[in-house]
């Protein structure tokens, strides 16, 4: 599932100008198209930023959502403003 060669040449496909040179020059069935397309990719980035951060923190994420969790991490925060 994790095609990373598509992305490279999804991403070729951006900076070579090629995109830009289509949408400039096709048809109007050409030119939605590519506009649904970039609208579906940045509704995907969005979607991937989220599940990164949930990935990456989720266990900081976890612990924050118990009342133990949550007073530990207040209790760090301040330890470490007292230190500066």
């Amino acid at each position: 599932m994790l095609d990373i060669a598509y992305l490279e040449r999804v991403a070729h496909y951006f900076e070579s100008g090629d995109c830009k040179f289509e949408f400039e020059n096709g048809e109007e069935e050409r030119r939605l198209l590519i506009l649904d397309f970039l609208e579906r990719l940045m509704e995907l980035g969005e979607t991937a930023d989220e599940l990164a951060t949930k990935l990456i923190f989720k266990d900081a994420y976890a612990t924050l959502l118990t009342e133990e969790g949550a007073a530990a991490a207040e209790a760090a925060e301040a330890a470490e403003k007292k230190e500066e």
